[in-house]
């Protein structure tokens, strides 16, 4: 269990990285394709694309929770939320797909 802990850990981490970089200096192939690598320990295989196309319906779900009115896309702290429940549901997924 603690190296699932690890890996859960892991993930997180490179996707809070990723997000404290300005969004077009994003290396978004990279970041997804080192937790494609911690995925394929479990014997899961998904491609940087893949797994990037999962993340953005992650983050989707947080949009589709609020009226498209109350969006407040140019408020930094709006932007944030979306990117921290994106990555908390992402960690969702992560543990559903391994246990």
């Amino acid at each position: 269990m603690t190296i699932l802990q690890d890996d859960i850990y892991e993930i997180t981490s490179i996707l809070c990285k990723t997000f404290e970089i300005a969004g077009i200096e994003r290396n978004y192939d990279d970041s997804f394709g080192k937790i494609g690598k911690i995925l394929y320990r479990y014997g899961i295989h998904h491609n940087p694309k893949e797994l990037r196309i999962v993340f953005t319906l992650c983050m989707q779900e947080f949009f589709e929770s609020i009226p498209q009115e109350e969006w407040k896309l140019n408020d930094p702290s709006f932007v944030k939320n979306s990117e921290k429940y994106a990555i908390e549901k992402f960690k969702e997924w992560f543990i559903e797909q391994v246990t």
